[in-house]
């Protein structure tokens, strides 16, 4: 059930990167793709960077949270480092540009993307060998 606590708050970010992205396409009259505007293309920019990776980050987790294999402390290490990486990224976004916060939720996204994908590789060839 830890898997739903992330899953849950990285629904609400998504919920709030969705009314940001509304009220942006509201405010400049851009209904579809993002014109020549800034603000448009870094927030739809945001809003796909996060579709892209959240659904699998979250699939990893609850697979990992389903075998039992790590302790809770680290699914929870897992999620929070998660939902931080998100909301970091998509802040770097808003308004101006700003790379700090991208380089870190972007390390924030990929370093639990590659272990969470390493551990369940070795959950799957495990599963099979034994």
């Amino acid at each position: 059930m830890i898997s739903f606590i992330y899953t849950g708050i990285l629904g609400l970010v998504l919920f709030k990167l969705s009314l940001d992205t509304i009220a942006a396409r509201r405010k400049h009259q851009i209904s579809l793709g993002t014109g020549d505007n800034n603000e448009i293309s870094s927030i739809v920019s945001a809003h796909a960077n996060f579709i892209a990776y959240t659904p699998i980050l979250l699939i990893l987790l609850g697979i990992i949270e389903y075998s039992s294999f790590l302790p809770e402390l680290l699914i929870h290490a897992f999620g929070v480092v998660i939902v931080l990486g998100r909301v970091l990224h998509y802040y770097a976004f808003k308004g101006e540009m700003s790379f700090k916060p991208r380089v870190v939720g972007m390390h924030f996204t990929l370093w639990p993307l590659l272990l969470m994908s390493l551990v369940v590789v070795y959950l799957g060839i495990k599963s099979v060998i034994i």
